[in-house]
């Protein structure tokens, strides 16, 4: 039986034909007549087909590097060629309804009658090829006319990726399968597809990579190629691919789009050209206005950073050395007065841009940044009374933005990777702010993509088990199989989806992924209740080797905090064998955990992590929580004079748990200090946009060390902004906000605090303001809502609630407009 199950789910991978998808019968595509085309002649120039790769290793701090003969040997290779494909068509017909489906890999554009149809960019989103891609779908019914011509742009993508890291990572040549299907006025229909009757030809792209940017010719451009009165005598006949998989589906996530527009800040003169200082880091491209003479070669290179003497970019940060090169587009002009133009099919991680090639000083309104992400929604905000923590949360959301492209990306240069330790750490920041349902869903769905794919880690004596997903959730460039750690994120990201958007369906969906998951931990990882392994509490102030908790601790937090999780998933689904099942092996976990880490002598843990971990898992007993808290306040403020010292793990709960037990003062000190190792040495004192893989103490008269400066991960703290300074959480056992608390800390120094969310209830308000002594707090609760406000800092004589006295610091409210007033 289980071979047959398995020879089933082979073929149907496997399979090269479509079956008809769709969101509904009346709604369906069928693709049946369509075939996968493409176009692999390649007629240009090696010297701008190809690009040198140099991969090396340089030390983190690059200022002590002495490479080698062989650190900078260099590996010259092309990439797959950019086409276009076109089709010309006429209609005699009344039309009542047009709409195109499409799946252009790894990147498309779609025109029709000359115009690029929609907004959409770098579509569609990144997906383990060979186990499913994403098609959309455009409402062409407006655009189609007597006469009519389809035109496809297509580019490599991360399906063509053959230069980056290393070409195995390739999927394939570009290819692209379409249906037009035409509902006419009197009930009749048609399809145009994409088959062998479609032409092909070169584009001006001539280099395209997703990584190392774009080279564009605008000498090679064909002036109306997609308009149907357009010649294509001359062109090819197109060449029929083999289908990438069997596994087509409607792409559900939000389209990748251009969502506002970034003016650079500065013009400075460069050893070679000149520079533009975008003012932030930031994700997505530079689009250049310039007037030139045919044939001038205007390059653009990328980096987050500049040389110590501010003369030219550095590029070490981006991961040139493991990527091979710089992030650089190159566009070579007509010349046929201005010329107005912007990348397709690469987008950049930057703040700076070396531009060559101008025979003048440009101008700042020659050029305009485009910051590109998957346009989801944003749904929180955060703004009080202290511009330095203001800083803090604009740093930590722009972070997050940088990294929405199609995935959350552990950085927008050097990976672009989907690591789910990085998610598990930030997703609860990210939701307060942005509408993340449908990410999430393509997240758990990615990671089923990569079950059983990777080979065992070799840092932990783990075994191999088809049940267990890579270390990153989608793709090739998978990192070996999920460490415990790690591997949390199965279990963890469709949960906090359920608990902030109340979503059920990602747990319907996902739950064989996380009950296999835990079976692995349970069968093969654990013993007696620990597990030891992991990457542990990752990229502390000075990296990896001032990690200070052991991997056990974290490893064996998050599984408790994943057993949990799976009891409150389990009784939704109504399994309740096996929600007590799960929560005996919590138990069971729990004492275990304070067996071998809490040091009852100290009421601790041993670090900062491990306390403020341990507390934001619920794993300590109820009688010595505020003891904990203590030893993670002294721990800060003694041992390391002030400090923090917790990696990502540590760092995401650090702030709310020391507000929770009476400890704001540190946190307040925490978010005062400018010094190394702090948010405002990061922030104040080296004026960075977004925050770094890790703090280093960095000298600002040498180069910055080579880790990427664009790291989500470190973005969890800001949750605290919401949970914690506004108070807003959720109810763990009343999802999507139905019911939820309301616990602020009115922060020491801080004279107003305006915080708002929008949960799938509605709106939620916290905005509080000091006045010398008092405290007066306007809540608003949205409909079919109710918030149970928790002030245990405060007594109820303290309290009044519109104005009248309450008889407890805990009380309830249901949907309306409150002012609290607190003295």
């Amino acid at each position: 039986m289980k071979f047959q199950i398995l020879l089933i789910t082979l073929l149907f991978f496997m399979v090269p034909s479509l079956k008809t998808l769709g969101q509904s019968k009346e709604n369906s595509i069928s693709w049946n007549q369509a075939k996968w085309i493409g176009y692999t002649e390649d007629n240009r120039l090696e010297n701008w087909a190809a690009r040198d790769l140099m991969r090396n290793q340089p030390p983190m701090d690059i200022n002590t590097w002495e490479p080698t003969e062989k650190d900078l040997k260099v590996v010259r290779r092309k990439t797959h060629p950019s086409v276009l494909l076109r089709k010309s068509f006429s209609i005699e017909k009344e039309i009542a309804s047009a709409e195109v489906a499409i799946c252009g890999l790894g990147l498309y554009e779609l025109y029709l009658n000359g115009s690029k149809v929609g907004d959409r960019v770098l579509d569609p989103a990144q997906t383990s090829y060979e186990k499913r891609a994403f098609f959309v779908r455009h409402d062409v019914t407006k655009t189609l006319k007597e006469n009519n011509s389809l035109g496809i742009m297509l580019g490599n993508g991360f399906y063509g990726q053959n230069m980056a890291f290393s070409p195995k990572l390739v999927y394939g040549k570009p290819l692209a399968l379409m249906v037009l299907n035409i509902s006419y006025a009197d009930s009749t229909k048609e399809s145009i597809v994409t088959d062998e009757s479609w032409k092909a030809h070169s584009s001006p792209i001539l280099f395209d990579n997703i990584y190392l940017g774009e080279t564009y010719d605008a000498r090679k451009e064909i002036e109306d190629w997609s308009k149907s009165a357009f010649n294509d005598t001359s062109w090819d006949t197109v060449e029929l691919m083999d289908a990438p998989t069997g596994n087509l589906l409607e792409q559900q996530l939000e389209p990748m789009r251009k969502i506002r527009k970034v003016d650079p800040v500065a013009i400075l003169p460069a050893e070679k050209g000149w520079i533009i200082d975008m003012g932030k880091n930031m994700t997505g491209w530079l689009q250049i206005n310039v007037e030139e003479k045919e044939g001038t070669e205007i390059k653009m290179r990328f980096s987050e950073h500049l040389m110590p003497d501010k003369r030219s970019i550095d590029p070490a940060s981006t991961g040139i050395h493991v990527t091979g090169n710089t992030q650089t587009d190159i566009y070579i002009c007509k010349g046929d007065g201005v010329e107005t133009w912007e990348p397709r099919f690469t987008y950049h991680g930057y703040q700076y841009v070396q531009i060559e090639g101008l025979k003048n000083k440009p101008k700042l309104d020659q050029f305009t940044g485009w910051l590109v992400r998957s346009d989801i929604e944003r749904i929180g905000t955060f703004k009080c009374s202290d511009e330095l923590i203001n800083s803090f949360y604009d740093v930590s959301m722009l972070t997050i933005e940088d990294n929405l492209q199609g995935l959350l990306s552990d950085c927008p240069h050097r990976e672009r990777c989907a690591w789910m330790g990085d998610a598990y750490v930030v997703a609860e920041a990210a939701s307060f702010n942005f509408n993340l349902e449908r990410l999430w869903q393509k997240t758990a769905d990615d990671m089923q993509t990569v079950l059983g794919v990777s080979k065992a880690h070799f840092r932990d004596p783990f075994p191999y088990d088809k049940r267990a997903p890579s270390n990153v959730s989608v793709g090739k460039r998978l990192n070996l199989q999920a460490r415990p750690d790690w591997g949390a994120a199965t279990v963890m990201i469709p949960y906090f989806s359920y608990i902030y958007y109340g979503n059920t369906s990602i747990v319907k969906k996902s739950w064989n992924m996380m009950e296999g998951w835990m079976g692995y931990l349970d069968e093969k990882v654990q013993e007696d209740g620990v597990i030891n392994g992991g990457y542990g509490d990752w990229c502390p102030p000075g990296g990896n080797p001032n990690m200070d908790t052991p991997p056990a601790l974290t490893s064996t937090a998050l599984y408790y905090q994943s057993l949990v999780a799976m009891e409150k998933m389990a009784v939704l689904l109504g399994e309740k064998d096996n929600a007590s099942i799960y929560k005996q092996r919590a138990n069971t976990v729990k004492k275990a955990f304070n067996t071998r880490f809490f040091n009852n002598e100290t009421n601790s843990y041993g670090s900062q992590t491990g306390n403020a971990f341990a507390l934001y898992a619920n794993l300590v007993s109820d009688d010595k929580k505020q003891w904990v808290a203590n030893h993670l306040s002294d721990l800060i403020m003694n041992d390391k004079k002030g400090h923090f010292s917790t990696g990502i793990f540590g760092h995401r709960p650090l702030y709310t748990i020391l507000n929770d037990y009476g400890h704001s003062k540190v946190t307040k000190h925490l978010w005062g200090i400018t010094d190394y190792p702090s948010l405002g040495f990061v922030t104040k004192e080296h004026n960075l946009t977004t925050w770094p893989e890790h703090i280093a103490n960095w000298d600002k008269r040498k180069r910055y060390h080579r880790n990427s400066f664009n790291h989500p991960m470190n973005s969890g703290f800001s949750a605290s902004f919401h949970e914690s300074l506004g108070g807003i959480r959720p109810n763990e056992n009343h999802p999507g906000f139905q019911k939820f608390y309301l616990k602020p800390t009115f922060l020491e120094g801080l004279k107003w605090c305006d915080v708002a969310y929008k949960s799938p209830q509605g709106e939620i308000k916290s905005n509080w303001k000091r006045n010398k002594s008092k405290i007066s707090w306007s809540i608003v609760i949205p409909e079919n809502s109710s918030a149970l406000v928790q002030l245990p800092a405060y007594e109820s004589k303290q309290i009044k609630l519109n104005k009248k006295k309450v008889k407890s610091n805990t009380f309830e409210l249901t949907t309306g407009s409150y002012i609290i007033n607190i003295q």
